[in-house]
């Protein structure tokens, strides 16, 4: 249950109005916030400085002014007076800083060096925001608690994948500045670092239960997983793809945008770059249009049989593709057949 106190309001009232009124020691008089509870612990978890707190609370204050978001320079000059304060402001507002990479404050497009925030629109996170506005409203009511034990069904084991897909798409809109699924509601509001977190929260959910659900349940989403050896990278590709023509009648998915659903960086993107051939190798995926050796081009789809598979309606593939998906992870014990293959020189090519 969230702390709202009873005199947050006045606490946040009086900070606020602080930076309304441009006050000399604005700055400074950000040092007399708590340190825990609402909105306040949540600051305070980002090890944010005073001129931090001064920013993003100036930023709470566009908002609560009808501005949907404020430019790096009208923050700058929210904070400080003169222009070697400006230019410190700035500097906090740069990619990688504690305001951005804890996802304190969310940039229009992240700033490559402090002199493009100038330009650059930021406004408090949806989260932050809700919490300032929790201190002069009822609490929230708490959050149900996700199921954690054993999967019931098969179609409960692809519904949590879905909701598994559903983080990683938000955290790939907001690492790869890129939503190939504009309009479907799951536009990311929230700051990199939290999108990252959650969905590794989600990750480590489904993984429990699936290591908690016996092997002789029968459902035919983990017959396929156990048939393939496939790991929960491999599972969620499959049920984007399965959902994206359920649900949204799109029959094929750009493979570039599949890698990056299950990358977290841009270096787990290059490490990723042939996570799709061996699903493609052993029949599960099919890929389509790329140029030679150069899987990332195609479009991907299901193989009708696959989407029978998952949903439990026949049998899934033959033995022989099962036998080529084995042996290529064997190969990818050795880091060298590994890169060996991403240039198209080893398996497949």
């Amino acid at each position: 249950m969230t702390d709202n106190r009873p005199e947050f309001p006045h606490i946040l009232r009086r900070l606020l109005e602080a930076l309304d009124g441009n006050l000399t020691n604005r700055v400074p008089l950000m040092n007399e916030r708590p340190r825990e509870g609402l909105l306040f612990g949540a600051l305070e978890s980002r090890a944010l400085d005073a001129l931090e707190i001064a920013l993003a609370l100036s930023a709470l204050r566009a908002q609560l002014a009808g501005d949907p978001s404020i430019s790096g320079a009208d923050l700058a000059l929210a904070v400080a007076d003169d222009s070697a304060g400006r230019l410190e402001a700035l500097a906090r507002l740069g990619s990688g800083t504690r305001l951005l990479s804890g996802g304190v404050l969310i940039p229009e497009v992240p700033p490559e060096h402090p002199a493009d925030a100038r330009r650059t629109s930021f406004r408090l996170s949806d989260e932050l925001f809700r919490q300032a506005c929790e201190i002069f409203g009822q609490s929230a009511p708490p959050v149900a608690d996700l199921p954690d034990g054993p999967f019931r069904s098969n179609a409960e084991i692809l519904g949590e994948l879905r909701r598994l897909s559903l983080h990683y798409r938000r955290r790939a809109a907001r690492i790869f500045h890129l939503d190939p699924w504009t309009g479907t509601g799951v536009e990311a509001f929230d700051g990199t670092a939290t999108l990252v977190e959650r969905a590794r929260q989600e990750s480590q959910r489904i993984s429990r239960r699936l290591a908690a659900t016996s092997p002789d349940a029968g459902y035919a989403a983990l017959q396929l997983q156990r048939k393939f050896a496939l790991d929960e990278s491999a599972l969620v590709i499959l049920a984007t793809v399965l959902f994206q023509e359920m649900l949204e009648g799109v029959g094929a998915v750009d493979a570039v945008d599949l890698v990056k659903l299950v990358s977290e960086s841009e270096e787990q993107l290059l490490k990723n770059r042939e996570i799709l051939r061996p699903l493609s190798q052993a029949g599960l995926l099919r890929l389509e249009g790329a140029y030679a050796n150069k899987d990332l081009t195609a479009d991907a789809s299901l193989p009708s049989e696959v989407v029978a598979a998952l949903l439990g309606e026949t049998e899934a593939i033959d033995s022989d593709h099962r036998l080529d998906f084995h042996a290529y992870l064997q190969q990818l014990e050795s880091s060298d057949s590994f890169f060996e293959d991403m240039d198209g020189s080893g398996f497949g090519s």
